[in-house]
């Protein structure tokens, strides 16, 4: 090698490196043209330029349009390779796997050395240092991707001394964490004898901000235009010349209109199949309006190729689009007749077309003979003529290669049939590029290889492509780059320059004849062009075109274009008008390849953003973004068909038992009848139910079996449809207003009510019953009997007016009955009378409206003639008047006194208690405490009341089974699918309650969930999946392990698997509605009719019903049981269900529930012997106590010795074996064992916190912390330099013992040193044979102490996140980084005082939990923290935990003044319900203001409260009106209070509202318009 080539020694006594010298002092120093080569020719003057500077000095060589970068590599490479230095090897790395093959592909065509391709597909991952030495020893050339170079380092595989010259193209990708990064920093410049850099980039991709950050990691000096002195000299010229062309002639307007009429016509006829099959099949008009659009995509090209091409071409786009629809394949009838009317549209518009065609041959022409007619009959476009006649100038030339850019690709398929067709371009070799190519048979991978080679032998000489795409495609060399339709953007044009390059190439713009925009569009992209190249050059404004006959233009014919002789710059020069910069969509670097982009079959911008949002919004299955609608799976054991049976039925009986916790309170027992068999556990179970201030137990046990007669089971029926429809539903339905008669329920066919999928009685017992038997209480079924009968009778059903009032009696019938009035002490009902003193808790209906009550008392000193008190300003005298007038009803005994009614209650869940939630709430705050509410009773006369009689304990008892019974079917659920798994392991048995648990998501209001079991099933599973692919492949290494093990545990797998069990109809995710549950034979009052579009409760897996949408609301289902349900939950489900078989029945159980998932994995102990027998036959020799020790200090004594050497031998020893392997299994065991511990210690915390505690123990920091807290670390084996270095600073870095015992590092611990503990606990699991028990022996104590829920520490920018919501605050954010550290600043605002927290580290993520825990330290300082704001149970507005007021500070007069001078914008308000509050909530977190509290009153009135609400007027029994505090910094809290409104979250939109205009009065803020 030339001594010009060596690096040059730092001097002494100088700081910076010899090799980043100026080019100011390059040019200086060398003559250029005395050390030319003969075969360098002026053409190529800029890329002997670039060479002559990389010969002597580390450059990034930035290269732009026209620049040939192999020349370059190839002369760098040819003298670097025949130097005689020790430093042989040239390594080429290239950013991806396409650009390495191909590299190498050219590197190997240029040069006569030995070069070699390197990438991950070919397994050099688990390549030993003994392959790595024969392929060093065997190639000169090595072309790979940097991470693969960066292993090899690290390994210890090759040293960067045995390197002479790294070539990094695109090397502007170093900085951050790319592996070019790492690699500059790891090894490059710790390296005492570095190699040369050559660096190579594109000329707009080095933003101005990054040159000198990528100088210094390169250690290189960037060859810019400013240094190169008038670079573009050197510059391959390219000829532009365009070619212009005549407009079309117009087109007939017959035939136009003819096309038109045709699309209209078959448009409508898809439009009359839309309505016709509207309500067949879900999504049924987004499958009509693809035809549609379809339709009118295949219109719109046909008329974009007849008036750009001409008719034939016209004619040929048609064909092309009938097979397209020819090829689509439609099951549904109604979708085929879709596609058929697209074909027939198709086959009418050739039709058309071919009549104004030669009848004889409706595609050709001949071009040398008819050119000229062709064109004026329209057969063949002006524009696509002057195509024919540019590529008739190719006749005879084989090695001419062109490149058609075409804007759409029906243009390319369209000329490319004409060409084939046409005999007179037979010497043409066409092919057209998209990504579902129909032109070329190869795979993309394939494709991009193979398409120079058919340039290069002449296979291809006629390319059409459309835009630009990927990096990493490189588009051949060719002759000539026409633009057939001009570029739409400054990226398309500016490779159409690029790549024309050869000496003789062509760069040639079809432009039409006096068309003033296509002028001014190719001016606005030479413009543009000019602004990428030269950053530094003025800006220009959109410039006008250039003037006729002006400066630098030139006129042909009537078209005004750029002179091509004249350059760019001077074109640009020549315009003074100053311009704002390009927006980032003009700036798009011209490096891009060009485009195979399918996006451009679509004929418009708006299909090409709606389809690449379609593929970019399409989220992975397991997901948590994605959202899918599934459907519920039934109960078997509530199912039967007893209804059908003519001489009765047997019934299994399961009793309810109600107790309550205050004396007194008396509730009726009831059965539950079923023709199932409950499993023990679901049939005997105790549950508590939660009423506002009491707590009833409820208990279920069997009693054994019950037969009803037929006469029996129509009472028992009836029974159950008067109390369920009387108490939750309605008995009368129908109404006047709604024009339906009204009628008494029980006198209408009620059969649809009963459905044998859900079929069972709920029939009061017997109070003196044993807890063991249940005898049915006839007599108050009896009772109902008859109260049904005199209800068909006498119920009053003519009502003269609907509206009601407010006593719940909405309606009345005429009656006239007699008025004398005797005085006794009888109370005349409806339907008997009964003695005044034995009223009390007497059930009855109101015969007008269903309803029915409980009586409280006779109210002394009343009757209907006393005066009427609901509603003052009604008008009404009197009650009986009331009746009188609005319902025309004449009451027989006014005088009687009025009875003081309860009012059955909507039945509520009362299996969560939500009291103690509210008092949780809100205690601290006495505004906000949650009030008693006053029993409102109604007030009726006694004839308007039926009798009955049934004790008010079993009113009391109904209240309370739809929660009973919702908890038992989620019982019965879970018994179902455990007898779907059956697992029949002996002496294992696994509760119901513990399957609902694994199926029950957070999204349910329950006590228990899902959380914690998945936490552990995930442990379980990884475990398993580990063991098996550790034990079942010996020879695979860490990395093929890894990825295997990925595929089985991850939430993709998963869902797949658990959706073929179709466990996703078990899974619960939605709050119990109690009003919308319905008894066997009840009508619904909250029906939710389905509108999914599925007759069926199972719902199918179709893409079309997965969603992203954020508003979707999970767990609400509709009637048919189909309801959304996050993805994610249905794998998470397939966890739980493993973790809940593990604490039932151990890892057996829980390896049967895998098997019956699919998950194919299982523990053989042949091959756990195998596995040892393996390793004890490995020849080792021990040396001194080498292992003696560390078995010392882990307390275990290891039978196969080598297994524990194997566990401390770093990769870096370069032996045979590693630690690799056993640390993929130590892995996962740590990770199970400490996940078990923690699972079986704290049953009573909470899945997020359990999730924390995991997280803090099972980590590689704390790994490492336990290697060296146990002095793991000493035995650990290895050779590396930095991992060394790593250690050392590591131990240095840990600081005196806190609290807890334990000293806490300053940084990080290199992965290594937690590496090693976890594959001591790998080695140890093999050792033991899989006990898991002694494993677990061993390691607690090393692992000790582990982190308990007391000393949890939180990552503090979590922590400051969690408190600052907690407290109603907003910080704001500040990352930046340079490449080497990252700096982050968190700014937070209290009440006094703005706090400032910064952190300074080597990622973002580093510095940002360094900033919050500064911040968290001024927070403490003042009394604010996690602990006191948790342990005070403080409101999260409460002003004194905001700050101390103590150290408030003074505002200053220029800060008054300040404030006064700059008032914030805010709004403009959006009215809609929530806007306020938004717009608030927006302009608080911008400003950094604490988020505002609510206090809210709540009136109540039976008589409804009027809101005019937006315009509307509504009405409502309850009145809001909340008062909002804001307390803004350094001034006083404002306070202000909102207009009454009928629900809370609307008057807390008042509040807001009020308070900004008062903001806006007090000039604190200004409200936009």
């Amino acid at each position: 090698m030339h001594s010009s080539l060596e690096p040059e020694k730092m001097e002494e006594g100088g700081g910076s490196n010899s090799l980043k010298r100026k080019f100011s002092e390059i040019d200086g120093d060398q003559n250029l043209d005395s050390v030319s080569s003969p075969m360098m020719t002026d053409s190529n003057g800029y890329e002997l330029k670039v060479y002559e500077v990389a010969k002597n000095r580390n450059i990034i060589a930035v290269l732009g349009t026209g620049i040939d970068k192999s020349e370059i590599t190839k002369r760098l490479i040819k003298a670097m390779g025949s130097s005689d230095t020790d430093k042989r090897l040239i390594i080429f790395l290239a950013p991806t796997v396409n650009l390495v093959k191909q590299q190498c592909c050219e590197i190997r065509a240029l040069v006569n050395l030995k070069v070699e391709e390197y990438f991950g597909a070919k397994g050099v991952d688990k390549w030993t240092s003994q392959r790595w030495d024969e392929e060093f020893s065997k190639h000169d050339v090595l072309v790979m991707t940097p991470q693969i170079l960066l292993d090899v380092l690290r390994s210890a595989f090759l040293k960067l001394e045995m390197v002479c010259l790294l070539i990094i193209d695109e090397c502007h990708h170093t900085t951050g964490n790319h592996p070019y990064a790492k690699l500059m920093k790891e090894f490059y410049h710790e390296s005492t004898s570095k190699p040369k850099i050559f660096g190579l980039t594109a000329s707009a991709v080095i933003r101005k901000a990054q040159v000198s950050e990528l100088e210094r990691l390169m250690d290189s000096k960037i060859f810019n235009p400013e240094e190169r002195e008038g670079v573009e000299k050197f510059a391959t010229t390219v000829k532009e010349g365009p070619i212009l062309y005549n407009p079309s002639p117009s087109c007939s307007l017959e035939l136009k209109e003819k096309l038109e009429t045709s699309h209209l016509k078959f448009d409508a006829s898809l439009r009359r199949l839309q309505e016709l099959g509207k309500d067949s099949f879900l999504n049924m008009d987004n499958k009509f309006e693809t035809y549609q659009k379809r339709l009118s995509i295949d219109y719109r090209e046909i008329l974009h190729c007849l008036d750009n091409l001409g008719l034939i071409c016209a004619h040929l786009a048609a064909e092309v689009c009938l097979e397209k629809i020819s090829d689509t394949k439609e099951e549904s009838e109604t979708y085929k007749e879709c596609s058929m009317v697209c074909k027939e549209f198709l086959e009418d518009i050739l039709s058309t077309i071919g009549v104004y065609l030669p009848q004889d041959d409706k595609s050709l022409v001949d071009l040398q003979q008819n050119h000229l007619s062709a064109v004026i009959s329209g057969h063949v476009s002006p524009k696509l003529k002057e195509l024919f006649h540019l590529l008739d100038s190719f006749r005879g030339d084989k090695q001419k290669q062109c490149l058609i850019l075409v804007e759409r690709i029906i243009t390319a398929k369209v000329i490319e049939r004409f060409v084939k067709k046409e005999a007179s371009l037979a010497y043409l070799n066409v092919l057209y590029l998209t990504e579902n190519n129909p032109s070329t048979n190869v795979s993309a991978q394939k494709m991009q290889i193979e398409i120079p080679d058919l340039f290069q032998h002449g296979k291809v000489n006629l390319l059409f492509i459309t835009d630009v795409v990927e990096e990493g495609f490189q588009v051949p060399d060719c002759s000539c780059m026409v633009c057939f339709d001009l570029p739409k953007t400054m990226c398309s044009y500016s490779q159409s320059q690029k790549h024309a390059k050869q000496s003789n190439s062509k760069s040639i713009m079809f432009l039409e004849r006096g068309n003033p925009k296509q002028r001014d569009h190719l001016h606005d992209l030479m413009r543009r062009e000019v602004l990428i190249q030269d950053p530094e050059a003025p800006n220009l404004k959109s410039c006008p075109p250039p003037v006729k006959n002006g400066h630098g233009v030139k006129e042909i014919g009537s078209m005004v274009i750029p002179d091509s002789n004249i350059t760019v710059s001077e074109e640009a020069a020549s315009t003074q008008t100053m311009s704002d910069p390009p927006s980032r969509n003009e700036q798009l670097p011209p490096c891009k390849k060009l485009r195979l982009d399918n996006n451009l079959l679509q004929s418009n911008g708006k299909e090409k953003v709606a389809s690449s949002k379609s593929k970019s919004s399409s989220s992975a299955a397991g997901s948590k973004k994605r959202k899918e609608l599934h459907g519920t799976t039934c109960a078997n054991a509530l199912s039967g068909t007893w209804g059908e049976n003519i001489d009765g039925a047997t019934f299994q009986a399961y009793k309810f038992d109600f107790c309550c916790n205050i004396s007194g309170e008396v509730y009726s027992s009831f059965s539950l009848l079923l023709e199932s068999t409950l499993a023990e556990d679901v049939g005997k179970v105790e549950m508590d139910l939660y009423l506002v201030r009491k707590l009833v137990k409820a208990s279920v046990s069997p009693c054994g079996q019950i037969r009803l007669s037929q006469e029996e089971l129509v009472k028992a029926k009836y029974f159950q449809q008067f109390f369920f429809n009387g108490m939750f539903g309605k008995l009368f339905v129908g109404s006047k207003s709604q024009g339906t008669k009204r009628e008494f329920l029980l006198q209408t066919d009620t059969s649809s009510l009963w459905h044998p999928a859900f079929m069972f009685l709920l029939l009061p017992v017997e109070t003196n019953d044993l807890a063991s038997s249940a005898t049915i209480d006839w007599s108050a079924i009896n009772s109902c009997a008859s109260i049904v009968e005199f209800l068909k009778k006498n119920s009053l059903l003519d009502l003269r007016d609907s509206d009601g009032n407010q006593c719940n009696t909405s309606s009345g019938q005429e009656v006239l009955l007699d008025d004398k009035m005797e005085e006794t002490n009888l109370i005349h009902f409806a339907n008997a009378s009964s003695d005044k003193n034995s009223l009390e808790e007497l059930v009855v209906i109101a015969i007008h409206t269903g309803r029915i009550y409980s009586i409280v008392e006779a109210v002394s000193d009343s009757s209907a003639m006393s005066p009427f008190e609901v509603d003052a300003s009604s008008g009404y005298a009197t009650y009986a008047e009331y009746f009188n007038k609005k319902y025309g009803i004449v009451l027989a005994h006014p005088n009687q006194p009025l009875m003081k009614l309860k009012q059955s209650h909507h039945a509520h869940n009362l299996l969560v208690d939500f009291n103690e939630e509210m008092v949780v709430k809100t205690e601290p705050k006495a505004g906000n405490v949650r009030k008693r509410k006053p029993n409102i009773h109604a007030h009726l006369p006694p004839e308007l009341l039926a009798r009955i009689d049934v004790p008010r304990a079993v009113l009391k008892s109904i209240y309370l089974l739809p929660s009973v019974m919702h908890r038992l079917e989620s019982l019965m659920l879970a018994s179902q699918l455990r007898e779907e798994i059956d697992c029949s392991i002996d002496n294992f048995s696994i509760s119901s309650t513990s399957i609902l648990e694994a199926v029950t998501t957070l999204t349910c209001p329950e006590s228990f969930s899902m959380e914690r079991l998945e936490l552990l099933g995930d442990s379980v599973l990884k475990y398993v999946a580990s063991c098996h692919l550790f034990l079942k492949y010996p020879d695979k290494d860490e990395g093929q392990l890894s990825r295997q093990r990925q595929s089985i545990i991850s939430n993709s797998n998963l869902h797949r698997l658990t959706t073929s069990r179709k466990l996703q109809g078990y899974i619960r995710n939605g709050a119990f509605e109690p009003r919308r549950w319905t008894a066997p034979g009840q009508f619904s009052l909250f029906p939710v009719p389905c509108k999914c579009g599925i007759d069926t409760r199972e719902v199918p897996l179709d893409p079309k019903f997965f969603t992203e949408n954020m508003t979707i609301k999970i767990g609400k289902s509709c009637d048919m049981g189909h309801r959304w349900v996050v993805s994610k939950s249905v794998s998470d489900c397939a966890e739980a269900l493993i973790g809940a078989y593990y604490v039932s029945g151990g890892l057996s159980a829980s390896l049967h529930m895998m098997k019956w998932l699919g998950i194919d994995v299982d523990f053989d102990p042949n091959l756990v012997v195998e596995a040892i027998n393996r390793v004890s036959l490995r020849c080792y020799i021990p040396k001194e106590d080498e292992l003696i020790e560390l078995e010392r200090k882990i307390q275990h004594e290891f039978s196969a010795k080598f297994l524990l050497k194997e566990a401390i031998t770093h990769s870096s020893l370069r032996e045979s074996y590693s630690y690799e392997r056993l640390e993929f299994l130590g892995d996962s065991v740590l990770d199970f064992l400490i996940t078990r511990h923690l699972f079986n210690t704290y049953e009573q915390t909470g899945p997020g916190e359990m999730t924390d505690l995991r997280s803090a123990c099972v980590n590689n920091e704390n790994f490492a912390q336990v290697a060296v807290k146990n002095n793991l670390h000493t035995h650990l084996q290895r050779c590396a330099t930095v991992l060394e270095t790593q250690i050392n600073d590591y131990l240095m870095s840990f600081q005196k013992p806190d609290e807890t015992g334990r000293s806490i590092p300053s940084i990080q611990g290199p992965k290594a040193l937690g590496d090693v503990v976890e594959s001591i606990a790998g080695a140890l699991l093999i050792d033991t044979r899989l006990d898991l028990d002694q494993v677990w022996r061993v390691f607690e104590p090393l692992l000790s102490p582990l982190v308990t829920p007391d000393k949890l520490q939180l990552p503090p920018y979590r922590e400051l996140n969690e408190l600052c919501d907690s407290l109603g605050y907003f910080f704001r954010v500040k990352c930046s980084n340079d490449g080497v550290k990252a700096q982050a600043t968190i700014q937070l605002q209290l009440d006094d005082v703005l706090l400032t927290g910064d952190g300074s580290e080597q990622t973002n993520k580093l510095a940002l939990g360094k900033a919050a825990s500064h911040l968290l330290t001024q927070l403490e300082k003042r009394n604010i923290s996690r602990k006191t704001s948790l342990g005070d149970n403080q409101s999260s507005m409460d002003v004194n935990l905001a700050c101390n007021h103590s150290d408030r500070e003074t505002l200053t007069s220029e800060t008054t003044e300040i404030q006064s001078i700059v008032i914030p914008f805010i709004g403009p308000i959006n009215m809609k319900k929530g806007g306020p509050r938004g717009t608030l909530h927006e302009f608080c977190k911008k400003h950094l203001w604490p988020m505002p509290t609510f206090d809210t009153s709540e009136e109540k009135s039976r008589t409804p409260f009027e809101f005019i609400d937006g315009g509307e007027k509504r009405t409502s029994f309850s009145s809001f009106t909340s008062t909002i505090t804001l307390r803004i910094p350094n001034r006083e809290a404002v306070m202000y209070a909102g207009e009454a409104r009928p629900d809370k979250k609307s008057s807390f939109d008042s509040a807001v509202v009020e308070l900004l205009y008062e903001l806006e009065r007090r000039k604190i803020v200004i409200i936009q318009k």
